[in-house]
Formats: C-alpha cells, structure tokens, sequence
C-alpha cells in the first residue's frame, strides 16, 4: 500500500480533505489566471468568451458591499413578512442569529430598492455590454447568505433552469465576503462551456450539497476544476452553460456571502416560467425583466410583476423525501468530503415546478441556480 504526499494530491482532494489553506490557490505573486483589474475589462471579457468565466477582482468597493450586506441582514428578518418559507425575527435577536437560517434568498430584488439597484452596478454593465452585447436584460437576483457549516451546491449548469434562446445567460456573482476553498467559494471546469449541451441531471443524497440535483454523465473530470477564491467585492462571471459547484462552508464560523444576479441579451426571448395554457413555446417570453443597458426589441409587451421572494430549501433537514430520513447538519470545520449522516433516502425534488420553470403551476420563486 503506497501513501500519497499532499503535494501529489490535486486542489480538489486537498480542499475535501480540509488541508487546502484560504488563497493556497492563487500563485505567488500576481493574480490567478482569469482574474483581471476593473480597468482590463476587455481582456476580461475576450477570457470569458474562451474559457467560460471571468473575475474583476475587488471591482466592488469596501462602502458598497458593507451596505450590501447591512440590507442583506435587514432582508433575513423579513419585517414585512413577504418573503415566503422563513418567519419574522424579533429586534432583539443578533443579526448573526438571523443569517444563520438562511442559505439563499431568491429575488432579493422583489423587496429591497438597494439590491435592485445591483443590477445596474457600472462594473457589471460595462463588463456585459462586451460579453453580450448593447441590450442587455436581468431576470433573476439570489442572495446567499452561507453560515458556517451550510452546504454547497452539486455540480450545474444556470441554463438548465434559466433557458435562453442565444445562449446569452451570464451570472454576476458578487463576493460580500472573502470567498476561499475553506468557507465554501465556487468551482468551475473551464471550459466546459463550449459544447452548449446541457448534461442530464439526477437527484443526490449528499449532504455536502443543497436539495437543487447535480449534473452528470458530461466529459469532464472533478479533478480539472478549479476554485476561485475571491476577494469581498470581486465579481465572477459565468457562462449559463458553464459547470460550476460550491463545496459546503467548513469554516469555524462567519459566512460566505454573495449576491447573484443573471443577465442575458435582450434581443432573445426567454421562455422561462412558463404558465399552464400559454399557448405556443416558440414565442414564449417571460417579461419579468428589467432592462441594465441599451433597448429592448420587445418593450412594446410591457412587464410584469410575477415572482416573490422565497427561501431555497438547503437540504439539511431533508430534501422532501421520508421525515425520519433527515441529514444531520455539516459541522464546522469538517471536512467536506465527509459522508457521515448522509441524506440517506431523501429526494431532492428539481424538476421544473414550484422552483424549477417551464410547465406546471405558476412557480412562486424561480430556478435554482449558481451556488
């Protein structure tokens, strides 16, 4: 029996392993490849178009994120009760308390002015207008708040639940922490982009991730992925077809937080959350969008006001499979790659209903995306 020394061992066993220290990752000296200042964001944006994904690194300023997440606080204990599968907090419960109960908040746009004006972040248009075009459009924001010892997400692609018609999809992940191997940061496969296919996806019972299922079956090995740790207020840009994952947070304490907002073109329609009886596919075009830079070819349908904010169900109680099956929560500082209290039986249920999109009753939240 042979012995393999750590530094045999790729980033990905050595994270799973809990051995892989925050920014192990980065060279050096300089920045990772990918990773570019604000003021390079042409070359950016040429490196997305290759390989699938892009950093502006701490394009986001100290001020900016503090107020971010000072109003992510405020929307944890929604005062108004409008967000739908957790309750109202009390004044006198710490805002840490708060956080610690939520994973991800899906259209934290829907109740708060400041995170809709994310949207329009200059960073991220500039950046958008050169990856997509002059028209651009967002349809979707997601909040995750990530405490100590919540999961991650499996392996996915955001065009499976946000369906364009151009492959135009882009995700504007914004770091409000310093996200690193430890605290549970994204994996991409550069890349993996290329194809435009969408692989199949089957339901998991690994606790290591949220209920959303995991891909599988496409030409690509776990150990090719790479982390990209982030400073607080770095953005990453995704490519829609681009798999990516998050391992859970395994931190001791504190959060990974992130907000992420998906954009496309808006001269592609976008057959997304499709009501029963909408009649035909080929012109079907989900208008609960807002407009981030140039024209929009279809303005003369109006908007609509469809989707409300919800809770994504992080898996750590079950994922809707039998009630005496229940995964126990990841504890700080295990390693990720442990399996002990797995889900077991559990389901985790991702077909395009109550928050997936097309087809079925009217969804309340949206597609489940990002990590």
């Amino acid at each position: 029996m042979t012995t393999t020394v750590a530094s045999e061992l790729s980033l990905l066993e050595r994270a799973e392993a809990g051995t892989l220290p925050p920014f192990a990752s980065w060279p050096k000296q300089g920045r990772p490849a990918g990773y570019f200042a604000v003021e390079q964001t042409d070359q950016a944006a040429a490196f997305y178009r290759e390989h699938g994904f892009a950093v502006l690194d701490q394009a986001v300023s100290r001020a900016e994120v503090d107020s971010i997440n000072t109003e992510a606080a405020r929307i944890c204990r929604n005062p108004d009760g409008t967000i739908n599968g957790i309750g109202t907090s009390g004044p006198d419960e710490p805002d840490a308390e708060v956080l610690k109960r939520v994973l991800c908040i899906h259209f934290p746009n829907k109740v708060s002015e400041l995170m809709a004006d994310t949207y329009y972040q200059p960073e991220i248009v500039q950046f958008l207008t050169r990856a997509i075009g002059p028209n651009v459009k967002a349809m979707q924001s997601m909040l995750f708040i990530k405490a100590a010892g919540k999961p991650g997400q499996a392996w996915h692609q955001d065009e499976r639940f946000i369906p364009t018609r151009d492959r135009s999809l882009i995700g504007a992940w914004i770091a409000l922490d310093d996200a690193t191997v430890e605290n549970g940061c994204l994996w991409v496969l550069p890349d993996s982009q290329r194809s435009g296919v969408i692989w199949p996806e089957r339901t998991h019972d690994s606790r290591k991730f949220d209920c959303t299922g995991e891909a599988w079956s496409y030409p690509f090995r776990d150990e090719e992925s790479v982390p990209v740790e982030v400073k607080a207020g770095s953005i990453v840009f995704f490519n829609g077809y681009l798999l990516h994952r998050s391992l859970p947070n395994r931190a001791v304490g504190g959060f990974r937080r992130s907000l992420v907002n998906h954009y496309m073109s808006a001269e592609s329609l976008l057959p997304w959350q499709l009501s029963p009886g909408q009649g035909d596919l080929g012109l079907a075009d989900y208008r609960d969008i807002v407009l981030v830079a140039g024209e929009d070819p279809y303005a003369y349908k109006g908007t609509e006001n469809r989707v409300k904010p919800g809770v994504r169900p992080s898996g750590e109680g079950g994922c809707g499979g039998s009630p005496d099956k229940k995964s126990e929560p990841l504890q700080p500082g295990e390693p990720a790659g442990s399996m002990a209290g797995a889900m077991g039986a559990a389901k985790c249920d991702t077909g395009m209903g109550a928050m997936g999109g097309m087809g079925g009753a009217k969804p309340a939240m949206g597609g489940m995306s990002a990590s």
